[in-house]
């Protein structure tokens, strides 16, 4: 056994396989998911859903790490983690019901507008 010891090098940042879904219409404002996020991702909204309830959104989906608390905790399933291509997919075609909202996807969205007006 050798008394050298060799550095610790990281693992090269990947691209998550999962994003972040969240049922708005589902969601009952128990706070659970935002009580146990590690990242402190999640927060209310200030809109109502169809239950009279603020439903939860991601105010920082770039800090998750997809760690799962969120959809282990909720007791209404309405938060999960879903196969990135699957929910591509969904998304650019309309499939998703109403209220589903994919924030990676919508920020994506601002950013891509924010492109076109600086283009202009």
């Amino acid at each position: 056994m050798s008394a050298v010891r060799k550095p610790i090098t990281p693992k090269p940042a990947r691209k998550r396989e999962k994003v972040l879904v969240i049922l708005q219409e589902q969601c009952k404002q128990c706070g659970l998911c935002i009580e146990f996020c590690p990242k402190n991702v999640l927060c209310l909204t200030d809109i109502y859903n169809r239950k009279g309830y603020h439903p939860v959104t991601a105010c920082d989906i770039e800090a998750c790490v997809n760690c799962e608390f969120c959809e282990r905790i909720c007791p209404d399933m309405a938060i999960f983690l879903a196969d990135r291509e699957e929910a591509r997919e969904a998304y650019e075609e309309g499939a998703l019901q109403e209220g589903t909202v994919i924030p990676e996807f919508e920020l994506e969205k601002e950013k891509e507008k924010e492109k076109e007006k600086e283009e202009k």
